[in-house]
């Protein structure tokens, strides 16, 4: 009898074809596994909200997507060994994963280091070649460290699997039999609930849950300088003879947006009508612009919507409208407000034109500059000063918080809208721009600027910058805060500015005319 008529040799061969169609059905299911939740990733928000967190936190874009895609390839692999329990097609399956996810963004930087030359530097094969290898072995590594813990809880899952089907079975649950699924049920709960405020313990402050809305209002003792105060004399608030009460509202608005590539088709802004707002009314209303971050990143650090609506309450501010611009959907999520050099997105006209445009015709606002500031923490403290230096005739006062003032200087995306161009650069950093307008214009504008004085480089740039304002004639209120750069300082110090702002407006006579 031949090798290939043997019995056993034909049992050794189907046994090896089996295993080899088991091995491709098993890392097809692995594959699909960990493309859909990839894409639940994507669609559900969690990279976007991901990528807006460590963005926020001082990494630029393209950091953001590597730590995001790393974490997703990671929970793709977990997922594929709860379908496959294969240690090493999890593996494979969650580095795929990461390379759909972070592939773009690497041949985008491949792409832009091809073309630099000069003073940028020039493309570096040896280096291309190692960046590469280190990618693909930390994605490896990630994927890996996910599919090893999945694998570690996974004999847990398919017992409490078995035990509830052991119950549905028998028609008669018994105590032994829930005990590992409630045990199961329980630590999940607890992961869903506990996970989101370590999240934001880690992102804001570790107090950030502790707190229901913001500190308590504080007064502007005369000459500027920052004071508490139980309440001011009623002539200074003319706002006191209408006063409301209650909470205001949030409106999520899509426009179209500023931008020719990307995917987003539109650009969302929020915004915060007062208490006592009345549509079909003819009262009229100050308005306070932020941009780029939007309302939910403000309502889970400082719990905004409490503050503003405490603050109105108890008119320590008069009722205003405030609109949040969220410029993170944009191609270049960086945006530092600007028109990029390469005209691909203009978020600068955006925002002074549209928006702006968009909420004096649907909105109660008072229609001048002296009745609209801008204000923002770290970027969009930058963006606060920039866009009432370029469009004094449109906003009358910036209030930036911990900002920088020179454009760039934040992390390295912050360069990106500006495509290396030094005279772009300097054309949108507010020490340029508050140098060269006009005596009159100057005197037309109002700053109120926060920071931490002892503080490198935002108090620096703040104290630069705050001499610039006074040696040209610009009026303006510095704010000198005890706490460093951070959601913290904010949280103490926005009321005081919007309560700096609020007299401005009476001294400004925007409440004699319109109020």
């Amino acid at each position: 009898m031949t090798g290939a008529d043997d019995p056993m040799s034909r049992v050794e061969t189907l046994v090896r074809t089996s295993r080899r169609w088991t091995l491709v059905f098993k890392a097809a299911v692995a594959g699909a596994v960990a493309a859909i939740v990839v894409v639940s990733a994507v669609v559900s928000g969690i990279v976007y909200s991901s990528n807006n967190t460590l963005v926020f936190m001082g990494f630029d874009a393209e950091r953001a997507q590597l730590i995001t895609s790393l974490l997703v390839a990671a929970l793709a692999a977990a997922a594929a060994i709860f379908a496959t329990n294969r240690n090493g097609l999890a593996t494979l399956a969650g580095l795929g994963g990461f390379v759909a996810l972070f592939g773009y963004t690497f041949l985008h930087e491949t792409k832009g280091a091809l073309a630099s030359t000069g003073v940028n530097g020039s493309f570096d094969m040896a280096g291309w070649v190692s960046s590469l290898v280190a990618l693909v072995l930390v994605g490896a590594i990630s994927s890996w460290a996910g599919a090893t813990l999945a694998h570690a809880l996974r004999p847990t899952l398919v017992e409490a699997g078995s035990d509830i089907r052991g119950s549905i079975e028998i028609r008669r649950p018994t105590r032994a039999l829930m005990r590992r699924p409630m045990t199961v049920a329980v630590a999940l709960i607890l992961l869903i609930v506990t996970v989101p405020v370590f999240g934001d313990m880690v992102n804001y402050t570790p107090d950030s849950r502790m707190l229901h809305g913001g500190p308590p209002p504080v007064g502007l003792i005369p000459g500027g300088a920052a004071q508490p105060s139980r309440a001011a004399a009623p002539s200074e608030r003319p706002w006191l003879s209408w006063r409301p009460s209650g909470s205001g509202l949030v409106a999520a608005i899509d426009l179209p947006a500023p931008w020719k590539a990307g995917s987003a088709t539109t650009e969302n802004i929020g915004v915060y009508t007062p208490p006592g707002y009345d549509p079909s009314g003819s009262r009229r209303y100050p308005v306070l612009y932020e941009a780029p971050f939007d309302y939910s990143l403000w309502d889970s650090s400082v719990n905004i919507k409490v503050v503003l609506d405490t603050l109105i309450d108890t008119a320590a501010v008069p009722p205003m409208i405030v609109v949040f611009v969220n410029a993170w959907r944009a191609p270049i999520a960086d945006t530092e407000c600007a028109n990029s050099v390469d005209g691909q997105q203009w978020m600068d006209t955006f925002i002074s034109e549209t928006v702006v445009s968009y909420v004096d015709s649907h909105y109660l606002t008072i229609p001048r500059a002296e009745a609209r500031a801008t204000t923002g923490f770290s970027q969009a403290g930058y963006c606060a000063a920039i866009l009432v230096l370029r469009h004094p005739t449109v906003f009358g006062t910036a209030i930036p918080i911990s900002a920088y003032f020179w454009a760039g200087d934040g992390e390295a995306g912050s360069r990106l809208p500006f495509s290396g161009d030094l005279a772009a650069l300097a054309a949108a950093s507010p020490m340029i721009a508050a140098s060269q307008l006009p005596a009159a214009t100057c005197a037309k504008l109002f700053f109120i600027v926060i920071a931490q004085p002892s503080q490198p480089f935002f108090g620096t740039q703040a104290t630069e910058f705050e001499h610039l304002l006074a040696f040209k004639g610009y009026p303006f209120v510095a704010l000198d805060a005890k706490i460093p750069h951070g959601w913290d300082q904010v949280r103490e110090m926005l009321p005081v500015a919007l309560e700096a702002w609020a007299g401005h407006l009476v001294a400004a006579g925007v409440f004699s005319v319109d109020g």
